[in-house]
């Protein structure tokens, strides 16, 4: 024991007095189950004069191993700012309940408790702290009734997140069944099966997009998953090759993007370097300053080709969602040994 808290051991008095009897009332406090602290009313000490087992069990320490140590004193001189800030309130609140004389409630705030030996657990504290009046009305203590919101917080939060994401779904399902019925509206074929296989696979790749938002919660989704679950699902891994660093999609580029690549995937494996028994396609994209992205597309192995001389519905379908992304645009060469596409697109 330090010369500092031999000085206050003597503090240790139980400073209540009723017909129970001392015992009694110690013997209440000890097993109350929740925490509790009795304080000296030494500012700016205030010197821990009993701490029950539930208080000292909840910081993962013991009643010896605090009392007689002011209250402050257990953060140390240069506490992490999550600690400074906890014990900041704790003291602005003991400063107001000895100026009004009143209990004070205070706010929620974390504190992350460590047992010995393992990680920092991540907690949520309340507590009131009320004065002890002495014969002339003076206040002589502290006590403090702690209270662990960790699972009210949590659950607060798991509740606001679920709200969200419930309402994010209904948002995008209500988009994803305006696009269906704008697919059904304007794909054009000449046979009812072309027309079944096209909206089909429009269809399909905006459940891809879907399922690709799911996984990550809505947060958004991997530029190389979204081209890459494209392409696989039209074409043998062998035929294409991805090439490009690690990019995040916002969410609400996500289905967008999907469709783009399903277009010009479409397209390539009907008459284009996936189409060709000689044929390939690579896809590679770099990511430039303000958030813009380059995607290069370039089909080869394909003879004879033609620009088209019209410009069907999904190439409209490309120019209308490229220009979702902040003003972008597609351009188009039409080599002869295969398409070479170039989209600039903005990740606002």
């Amino acid at each position: 024991m330090t010369d500092e808290r031999a000085e206050t051991a003597g503090l240790n008095e139980w400073p209540l007095a009723a017909s129970l009897g001392e015992g009694v009332l110690r013997a209440a406090f000890d097993a109350s189950p929740r925490p509790l602290l009795l304080m000296a009313a030494d500012r700016p000490r205030y010197t821990m004069l009993a701490v029950n087992l539930a208080h000292a069990n909840a910081f993962a320490t013991t009643p010896e191993a605090l009392t007689g140590w002011g209250v402050l004193e257990v953060f140390g001189p240069d506490p992490a700012p999550e600690a400074a800030e906890f014990a900041a309130a704790i003291r602005t609140s003991l400063e107001r309940v000895l100026e009004t004389g009143a209990p004070d409630q205070m706010a929620v705030r974390a504190y992350s408790v460590q047992v010995e030996g393992g990680p920092p657990t991540e907690r949520y504290w309340s507590a009131t702290n009320a004065p002890v009046f002495g014969p002339d009305g003076a206040v002589t203590h502290i006590l403090s009734g702690v209270q662990d919101v960790t699972g009210e917080v949590l659950e607060r939060r798991s509740e606001t997140a679920r709200s969200l994401l419930m309402r994010e779904v209904d948002h995008r399902a209500r988009n994803a069944l305006t696009v269906v019925q704008s697919f059904v509206r304007l794909t054009t074929a000449e046979t009812l099966d072309e027309f079944r296989d096209v909206l089909s696979g429009r269809i399909e790749a905006l459940a891809r997009a879907q399922t690709s938002l799911a996984a990550r919660r809505w947060e958004g989704a991997s530029l190389r998953e979204v081209i890459a679950g494209e392409l696989a699902a039209l074409a043998e891994p062998g035929r294409y090759a991805l090439a490009g660093p690690h990019l995040m999609l916002p969410a609400h580029h996500v289905q967008s993007m999907s469709m783009i690549v399903h277009e010009l995937a479409t397209n390539a494996a009907k008459y284009g370097g996936l189409s060709a028994p000689d044929g390939s396609l690579a896809v590679s994209w770099s990511a430039g300053p303000e958030g813009r992205l380059r995607i290069l597309w370039s089909e080869d192995g394909v003879p004879d080709v033609t620009a088209p001389v019209r410009q069907g519905f999904g190439s409209r379908l490309i120019g209308d969602l490229a220009r979702q992304f902040g003003g972008g645009a597609v351009r188009y060469d039409w080599r002869p040994h295969g398409l070479a596409a170039e989209l600039e697109l903005a990740l606002d």
